[in-house]
């Protein structure tokens, strides 16, 4: 179970602070009040938070002026930023969403309206945490991994790397840890207590969602116990023989590695034994449409990543489902299994008890989140669903919650567009409704769809995290072609972005009409 989340409220107006309090209180949120920006921005320093919900309009730093600061904290990157505000202009809207704001709530707000956005943009805070940490996890070896060694410039402790059994980056600054933090994959933290001032223990594990142990170097036991409460991991004295000194370190690494060689081991164990097997690649046709999936489980292991084509009684028209479940560490195979068992049932009774001209994407998304909703062990799994059907000589019709957008290539025009199909992640509301697209192919038109495993991995030469805009130049580069086959699409998305491994699993569909 994660953490009481911590949400920053920030306005000028007392009574508007109690409310939005009241509301997250009810929510099972931990709040701070803070009555303009320069003071939100002093606590956002000391701690981190989970949301922060500001007005626009306040005197000493507006919320403007607040979101810029924050934005350019790197361990607030992905914090969500909401405002409140009694403006109505599109500009004022359009112009802070631009600056990085995450939503716009207008006053007078209304309650119910206020707790669904607070509710749905924790939860999809902690998903990516959740994401972010396990990709960590998952890179526990002795050819990636690296250590992490917090000093100052001007420390008269010099580490030693070459006695380590693993790189070891040294950073000189709070700002530049959190950069590091987000593009490399860490084992530990060790940080020199002379360095304590610079670097806050406590803030470091709450905004890496305790993704790795920290390590402090101290001079003697006093030091150590000042910094108890701040949730180092272990410690090590300076005045320590030089040889067993680096031992230890060493030997904590060795424990990483064991405890992840455990992992694999167990879930292999399971996946041999599980009933439940999804193959690496389907090809169907149906009527004049061409469906092609690609499922890669990560490190050959089935996880979150899962997908499902079921027929009509009548063979009438397709429904593909595709899904991911997000656990901690390795539990995503766990709950993907449970899952996916959850997911085919409702679609089967559906299919069997509801006319084929009421059956629809959109409704079909509804009926699972209202079921998930009510239901406390599944409400509390993250998932992102996407649904599609594909009827004879009618449109393909789409609903999502919470997936990743997907694309649509015109052949004629030879333009590539991202379809505006991301509704709320599963199990927020019970009373969410969903819209969907209807699509319509012409021949050779493409259709594509995949998982943030493609998006969310690195370009192995620049060390930079690729995006959508990847997989969309890619589209762009072979979408021309009649026929396009995916195992083609994904080869040639490697080689572009120089792709050594794959963080996560990875999920693609895609559906060509002939």
């Amino acid at each position: 179970m994660h953490r009481q989340p911590q949400i920053l409220i920030v306005d000028d107006d007392g009574f508007i602070r109690d409310s939005v309090e009241h509301i997250a209180n009810l929510l099972g949120y931990k709040s701070t009040l803070a009555k303009n920006g320069h003071e939100a921005l002093l606590y956002a320093q000391k701690k981190i938070f989970d949301l922060i919900i500001s007005d626009l309009y306040m005197p000493e730093m507006d919320g403007h002026e607040l979101l810029k600061n924050i934005k350019e904290m790197q361990e607030y990157k992905n914090v969500p930023f909401l405002f409140l505000s009694g403006s109505n202009e599109r500009s004022t809207w359009v112009k802070n969403l631009n600056a990085g704001a995450d939503d716009f709530i207008t006053k007078p707000f209304d309650k119910k309206i206020l707790a669904l956005k607070l509710k749905s943009h924790i939860k999809k805070h902690f998903l990516r945490k959740e994401l972010l940490k396990s990709n960590m996890e998952y890179n526990i070896n002795l050819r990636e991994g690296i250590i992490i060694y917090c000093t100052l410039r001007n420390s008269k402790f010099k580490l030693k790397p070459k006695l380590l059994y693993a790189k070891v980056k040294i950073v000189y600054s709070s700002k530049e840890l959190y950069e590091t933090v987000e593009n490399l994959k860490i084992w530990l933290i060790i940080v020199d207590f002379d360095a304590t001032t610079e670097y806050n223990i406590n803030k470091i594990k709450l905004s890496s969602n305790l993704a790795f142990s920290i390590i402090l170097i101290a001079n003697n036991i006093n030091e150590i116990n000042s910094q108890i409460d701040t949730g180092i991991g272990n410690f090590i004295l300076k005045s320590l023989p030089e040889k067993l000194f680096y031992h230890q370190i060493n030997a904590l690494i060795a424990r990483e590695i064991e405890v992840k060689s455990k992992y694999i081991n167990a879930i292999k164990l399971a996946v041999d034994n599980s009933p439940i097997r999804i193959e690496s690649k389907t090809v169907q046709s149906f009527e004049n449409h061409q469906i092609s999936i690609i499922h890669e489980p990560f490190e050959h292991i089935p996880g979150g990543d899962f997908y499902e084509i079921l027929s009509s009684p009548r063979n009438d028209f397709k429904i593909i489902v595709l899904g991911d479940v997000m656990g901690k560490k390795w539990g995503a195979w766990f709950f993907v299994n449970a899952y996916l068992a959850y997911i085919r049932s409702t679609i089967h009774f559906l299919l069997n008890n509801t006319p084929s001209s009421e059956l629809t994407a959109s409704g079909i998304i509804e009926h699972l989140n209202k079921q998930i909703s009510i239901d406390l062990q599944i409400a509390e799994v993250f998932t992102t669903l996407s649904i599609i059907i594909i009827h004879k000589e009618k449109p393909i019709y789409i609903a999502a919650a919470g997936a990743m957008k997907p694309l649509l290539f015109k052949y004629k025009d030879q333009i590539i567009s991202q379809l505006n199909i991301t509704g709320m992640l599963l199990g927020v509301s019970e009373d969410t409704k969903y819209h969907q697209l209807k699509i319509e192919l012409e021949p050779f038109d493409k259709l594509l769809f995949f998982s943030d495993g493609y998006t969310e991995t690195y370009n192995s030469e620049t060390k930079e995290m690729l995006s959508a805009d990847s997989v969309i130049s890619v589209l762009q580069e072979l979408g021309g072609n009649k026929k396009l086959d995916i195992t083609q699409f994904e080869e040639t998305y490697i080689k572009k972005f120089n792709i050594s491994y794959f963080d996560d699993d990875r999920t693609m569909l895609l559906i060509s009409k002939e």
